[in-house]
Parts: structure tokens; C-alpha cells; sequence
């Protein structure tokens, strides 16, 4: 997966480049997800008719609930239906970790229910390295709460972290692997999303 990244990574446009990368992570998780979860670029919506700003990966339930309204942009996902939200990224920075939290925002102020909506960001790298990346983000992510707050992430090249009570960073080899497993734990602690029948996009 690093080198489709860096092959991503010559796109002379940096939209197309971003858009490779979104691809290349939607690929990899609906390869290893479970089939009843749908992952696509997406908007989420609720009943009063409110929505999301464009999310980059929305995992949501694929065997109970059909996706709206399909665009280039993405396809429109009920609320009530999302497990996690991710944005995608080349680096993972401070900048990036707010704008990602401004986007998850936008998605779990839709909900009313009580199950919690996980989010992250994916990148490619990350502008700390190895030894100070631990610190760095923990820094970062102490500020992001409520609503912005983010719970898994990872930078191929560099570390994948996962937050819950305290902040857990992979290391470098393990960060692909790591990310993968603390998502489907977390995704079974969700439990299962209302709604009707759709097809995995």
C-alpha cells in the first residue's frame, strides 16, 4: 500500500492525488471490513433534511440501510446508519488533525441517539517522526473534544494511534496491522445500525 501511495503521490494535481488516496484507503477497507459494512466517499444526512460537509471515508451499514442520492461526489448516507467517519490526508499535521475535527463536527452534531460515531484521519506520512510522534499528537488530540474529538488514525510511514481513555501509538512496522484491528474491535463494540437492505457500492 506505501508504493500505490507514492505512486499516488506523482499525480500532477494535488485534487487527484487526494482523490487516488481516498480510493486506495476505501480499497483496503472494504477488502478487510466485514461485508455488512459499505465504506464510500460520502455526505451524511438526517431527518430534519441537515448535512454533512463532504466526508472522505463514511463506514456505515451496508445489510440494513441504503444509501441516497448518489453524486460524483459521494453518495448521501442516513445518520442513524454511520459507524465511523474518516478524513484522508497526505500528511498527518496539526493543521490536518483540526480540519479533520471540524469535518467530524459536522457529522455528529446530526445525531440524537446515543451510539457514538468513531472518526479519524489517514495519511500517507506524518510531519513528526517516529520518536516524536507520540508526543506531538497526544498534544494535538488533547485539544480536539466533543464532538472534534478524534479516536483512530494512521500514517503508513510513520505510527497508527488509537484513543480511548489514554492515547496508545503502533509502532512504525505495526501501523497498518494496528490501525486495521483496533477499527474492527471498535466497529464490534458499536453494535448494529438500524434501517433497509442497500448493495455494497
Amino acid at each position: 500500500m506505501k508504493a500505490e501511495f507514492a505512486i499516488g503521490g506523482m499525480f500532477e494535481h494535488s485534487s487527484s492525488n487526494g482523490n487516488a488516496a481516498e480510493l486506495q484507503w476505501i480499497d483496503l477497507l472494504r477488502q478487510y471490513l466485514p461485508q455488512r459494512y459499505g465504506v464510500a466517499s460520502a455526505f451524511i444526512i438526517n431527518a430534519a433534511g441537515r448535512r454533512s460537509r463532504q466526508i472522505d471515508i463514511a463506514i456505515y451499514d451496508c445489510s440494513h440501510s441504503a444509501p441516497l442520492f448518489p453524486h460524483s461526489a459521494g453518495i448521501h448516507v442516513p445518520i442513524e446508519s454511520v459507524y465511523a467517519v474518516f478524513e484522508v490526508k497526505a500528511v498527518i499535521t496539526a493543521t490536518w488533525l483540526q480540519d479533520a475535527a471540524e469535518k467530524v463536527a459536522s457529522v455528529r452534531e446530526l445525531r440524537t441517539g446515543k451510539r457514538r460515531i468513531l472518526a479519524g484521519l489517514l495519511a500517507a506520512s506524518s510531519i513528526w517522526s517516529t520518536a516524536t510522534f507520540a508526543p506531538n499528537l497526544g498534544r494535538k488530540l488533547g485539544k480536539l473534544r466533543g464532538h472534534k474529538r478524534l479516536d483512530l488514525g494512521c500514517a503508513l510511514d510513520t505510527a497508527a494511534f488509537e484513543r480511548r481513555a489514554t492515547l496508545v501509538v503502533s509502532d512504525r512496522e505495526q501501523a497498518l496491522l494496528f490501525f486495521v484491528m483496533r477499527l474492527i474491535d471498535r466497529l464490534n463494540g458499536l453494535g448494529q445500525a438500524r434501517h433497509g437492505a442497500c448493495q455494497r457500492l
